[in-house]
């Protein structure tokens, strides 16, 4: 930290600043007004000058870097014209490593096509973009004379332009990836004025400067990721992903370049485009290729290998994840999948049973990740091959184990139905020989198997050798698919009520299969064509013609719209068309138009209406959860551990409902969802949102919800759900556009970070505020509050972020202070200003901020930087010179750095502490207030006792003790007094000097409860 800091301030904290004060003969601090008081000014350095050639062209001086070692019979001084240099620039950046379509034996490998090959991993799109990039370096040349652009010819090789390039068939040139030249002065000055353009959104500006470096140093990472950054400020994503993907190549092994370009190609992926997934995929072999261990690599190039196609090298990355993370079911699950559409289904089974084996052997059930919806998979893989009496005895088995009852033997012989998974013991269980009612809980039966196993359970049965329909149709009736209210299961599971209709159409069971397809006409959503299809068999079937007509003139009706749609006379397109076409088209007769439009309308109106049943269905169901939560909600806050578990339950499901809604969560968040709706489809929920409220709760309670459960939750230790629950807020538009909301929400998240001593959470919320509420004292005394309260000791405190951060608010505050004049005299960067008024201005500060110039000090005094914290300390100082904190800061950070090995004159910068730190003591004295008395007499105390002048610290701990007695011993042990510690130091200063008798008898007195 001492270190960075020197770096930053260009102050030796070791001697020059001792020498200073040692030579002045008194105390003495900077004068604000000078330059000694903004201590974060560098050295003088010899910038770039623009200056203009004969021509008229743009000329940079300073010294000309060759990419290449070699010899420079250039000066040091040459002027570089920019012409030249964009040419430069471009074969510099062909001298990177190109684009090779190699697959998985990394980025230079050969380029082959198989059947099943995933090679064609090229980067097509951004090859050509990076063409366009390298021709946006050249123009920033301008044009010579005659017309031309100058640029360099190509020439035989043998000149002198040449003569530092290696080749590859020259001897003794080291082949591979070469180390990166040191960036020259040029290059950081005009990256650094190129930054500061793009923090003050002067996006051209920063272009052009970007744009320069690269030509002086283009193998630096920083300066394309910077005008990546800038690209991506002006929503020109795909120069930006262009300009990023040329700098990877910079970096060769440093994977994480390729990891953003991965995400940002899949972030403008539009559906499942192939091209744009191999140009991902290609990212991903060229950071396997750099660490072939890279997990989070691999598990994304996995599955963009399944949609690609490419199976077998799919299931070869997933078998790799197995072997380095053994047993993983998010792996397992996705290796299921390509080896079931491999047709190898037999092959996934023989991992899930090494996992089963695995798991089972663990005691503890937080060790196990085995869910039921890998019970679900493991069991459809038996399904899939039609070994159904397989699947129906492993549904079983792993499902006793998943609810405690692997030690149940009573069912394992017994296979003739499934009255094991009743929900009641009465009348089937019981009369099993062996069974015990008590034995385990009745959950842990039929009410403990999920509904979805049920139906499998039901299905497998029907569909088994012995067909034992009647065992089939009882797990089916779980579903209740005769409840028409507004609890009925359908709403929840659609998609069960048709995977048993089919499977009963399917055996011939007409009549039950109706039961289960009629209810999905009440969601549109679920049914589609083949749906009414089977519904018109089974009426067919069970004599009900009437009903089979009327599915049959839907699904012509249907049709028949369709292809209406596509006309050129329903769509208005007939300009362009070829005229037989045209002619063609025109003779549709107007009658038939008009009753398809009419037929049209009528199911719009039919389908708006389902929707608004629908939507009230929502409506009510969200109000009776929202009441439950409600009822439940004082018990959850009395720990209730039943009613705990109840709430949060409930509450999960209303926050899954609200995060499901994607309006609320764009790819902008400051984009409002109020105004027209954009499609039919959200109509309804656009007014909703207009009139303030979701599904009949105003926003005001849904984001009560969320603060409340994210507060029980962090009660309950679970932080990562709380703080889950506060992204969800955060991220929600509809509370990010209200500063209200996000305060709330931000004393929440600070709230939850408090309560699990979370610093780095803590530390991050309180930098929100400060960010937030700019200028304002309140923040900063915040933001040290926290580390007081959180017991991680000072590590985020003082960290690289946290210094920085402060550091920039200072010089935020010193710019609002200053006359412009002066301060470009004085500061080298410009300050941002992160709060603006209503009508949008940057609010400034219109005083020195006490607690933000101790509140950096203290950054620097704990970082051991004691000479650099004085300088901020006597700003303090300057301001308020009567402040008992400020002269003891002073007095500490003076001391400490006497005692460090490099000081220089110990003695001087003893007394210049001590004399603060008397400062202090007369102040603090002079209190009323007895505690104040008392805590200036520890702390002199306590100093002399860290000198090791315990002769001198003896006296005053003996009065802070004595101060104590005065009062009658109130404060004894009161938060306020500090008996018990002067006590205790001079129980151990005497027993140290072997005053035994003392040390006993004010232990005796002061220590002992």
């Amino acid at each position: 930290m001492e270190e960075s800091e020197h770096l930053d301030h260009g102050v030796d904290s070791d001697g020059d600043d001792a020498q200073d004060l040692r030579s002045s003969g008194h105390m003495a601090y900077p004068d604000p007004e000078t330059v000694a008081a903004y201590p974060w000014r560098t050295a003088t350095h010899t910038p770039i000058t623009s200056a203009t050639g004969s021509s008229g062209r743009p000329i940079l001086q300073g010294q000309r870097r060759q990419f290449y070692s070699g010899s420079q019979d250039e000066s040091d001084s040459e002027q570089i014209d920019l012409n030249d240099a964009a040419s430069e620039v471009v074969e510099r950046l062909d001298t990177h490593p190109r684009l090779e379509l190699g697959d998985d034996h990394g980025p230079d490998s050969t380029f082959e096509i198989s059947e099943e090959d995933d090679s064609d991993e090229s980067l097509s799109e951004l090859s050509d973009s990076s063409l366009e990039y390298n021709r946006s370096a050249s123009q920033v040349a301008t044009v010579g004379r005659g017309g031309r652009v100058r640029g360099r010819g190509r020439g035989s090789g043998n000149g002198p332009s040449h003569s530092h390039i290696p080749r590859r068939s020259q001897k003794g040139v080291k082949r591979g990836h070469r180390k990166p030249l040191e960036p020259s002065n040029e290059f950081k000055t005009l990256h650094a004025q190129a930054t500061m353009a793009f923090i003050d959104a002067d996006y051209s500006m920063a272009e052009q400067l970007t744009l320069q470096a690269i030509l002086l140093n283009p193998e630096m990472f920083a300066a394309h990721s910077l005008l990546s950054e800038i690209h991506t400020a002006r929503g020109d994503f795909d120069r930006a992903l262009t300009a990023l993907f040329n700098g990877a190549h910079t970096s060769p092994r440093d994977p994480e370049p390729w990891f953003t370009i991965a995400r940002l190609i899949l972030a403008r992926a539009d559906g499942n485009d192939n091209s744009v997934l191999r140009d991902a995929l290609y990212c991903y072999n060229r950071i396997i290729a750099i660490d072939g261990q890279n997990l989070d690599a691999l598990y994304q190039r996995a599955p963009l290998r399944h949609k690609l196609g490419y199976k077998r090298r799919a299931a070869d990355d997933y078998e790799h994840l197995l072997r380095l993370r053994p047993h993983n079911v998010d792996v397992l699950r996705s290796l299921a999948a390509v080896y079931t559409e491999m047709d190898s289904p037999h092959r996934a089974i023989e991992h899930y049973d090494e996992s089963i084996s695995y798991y089972q052997s663990k005691n503890s059930k937080q060790e196990i990740a085995f869910s039921w919806s890998d019970v679900n998979i493991y069991v459809e893989l038996f399904a899939y091959q039609q070994l159904y009496e397989d699947a129906i005895r492993s549904l079983k088995s792993l499902s006793r184990w998943l609810l405690g009852r692997r030690e149940d033997t009573v069912w394992e012989s017994y296979g003739e139905d499934d009255r094991e998974w009743d929900l009641d013991d009465h009348p089937r269980r019981l009369s099993i020989p062996g069974f015990q009612p008590d034995s385990y809980p009745v959950t842990s039966y039929g009410k403990g198997l999920p509904l979805e196993l049920h139906i499998k359970l039901g299905i497998y049965r029907l569909k088994s050798p012995d067909r034992q329909v009647e065992e089939a149709l009882k797990r089916f009736e779980l579903l209740d698919p005769d409840n028409s209210s507004t609890n009925s299961t359908l709403f929840d599971y659609p998609d069960l009520f048709r995977d048993v209709g089919d499977a009963l159409r399917d055996t011939g069971i007409y009549d039950e299969a109706l039961r289960y397809y009629e209810p999905l006409q009440q969601m549109p959503d679920s049914v589609d064509i083949s749906c009414y299809s089977d519904m018109a068999v089974c009426y067919k079937a069970v004599g009900l013609g009437i009903g089979a007509d009327e599915c049959y003139r839907f699904i012509a009706n249907l049709e028949r719209h369709r292809s209406s749609t596509l006309t050129p006379v329903a769509s208005g397109k007939v300009d362009g068309l070829e005229e037989g076409t045209a002619a063609a088209s025109s003779q549709i007769p107007p009658s038939l138009t008009m009753l398809i439009s009419h037929r049209s309308k009528q199911r719009t109106r039919h389908r708006d209406l389902n929707k608004e049943f629908h939507a009230k269905l929502r409506e009510e169901k969200t109000r009776s959860l929202y009441g439950r939560t409600q009822e439940l909600l004082d018990q959850a806050r009395e720990d209730n551990a039943e009613a705990l578990g109840q709430w949060m339950a409930t509450a999960q499901e209303l926050v899954d409902d609200f995060r499901s809604h994607r309006k609320f969560f764009p790819s902008d968040k400051g984009l409002k969802v109020y105004g027209q709706p954009q499609d039919r489809e959200t109509a309804e929920i656009d007014s909703a949102i207009a009139a303030g409220d979701y599904h009949g709760l105003p926003f005001s309670a849904w984001l009560d919800l969320m603060l409340e459960y994210a507060v029980l939750a962090a009660r309950s230790q679970n932080v990562a759900k709380a703080y889950e629950i506060l992204k969800i807020a955060d991220d929600a538009n509809v509370f990010y556009c209200s500063p209200d909301a996000m305060f709330l929400v931000h004393v929440c998240w600070f709230t939850c970070a408090l309560t699990v001593s979370d610093q780095e959470t803590s530390c991050g919320v309180a930098r929100w505020f400060m960010k937030e509420f700019q200028f304002v004292t309140d923040g900063y005394r915040l933001f040290a509050a926290v580390n007081r309260l959180c017991d991680g000791g000072n590590a985020w405190f003082n960290c690289s972020p946290s210094q920085k951060y402060i550091l920039r608010q200072l010089k935020a505050m010193d710019h609002s202070l200053v006359g412009q004049d002066q301060y470009n005299s004085v500061f080298q960067e410009r300050a941002s200003y992160t709060t603006r008024d209503d009508e949008g201005h940057p609010i400034r500060a219109s005083e020195m901020d006490l607690a933000l110039l101790m509140l950096y000090g203290y950054i620097l005094y704990l970082g051991r930087s004691y000479s650099l914290a004085l300088n901020y300390f006597f700003r303090a100082f300057a301001l308020a010179p009567k402040n008992p904190i400020i002269n003891l800061s002073l007095a500490l950070a003076y001391i400490q750095h006497a005692l460090k090995r490099q000081s220089d004159n110990r003695h001087y910068l003893i007394t210049q502490g001590l004399t603060f730190l008397f400062a202090y003591y007369h102040l603090r004295r002079e209190s009323s207030v007895t505690s104040e008395q008392q805590e200036a007499d520890y702390n002199v105390a306590r100093t002399y006792h860290m000198l090791g002048l315990t002769h001198l610290a003896i006296p005053y701990y003996e009065r802070c003790v004595a101060a104590d007695i005065e009062r009658g011993g109130v404060g004894l042990g009161h938060w306020d007094s500090f008996t018990i510690e002067a006590a205790f130091a001079l129980r151990n200063i005497w027993a140290t000097d072997e005053q035994k008798t003392k040390a006993v008898d004010i232990t005796r007195q002061y220590l002992v409860v």
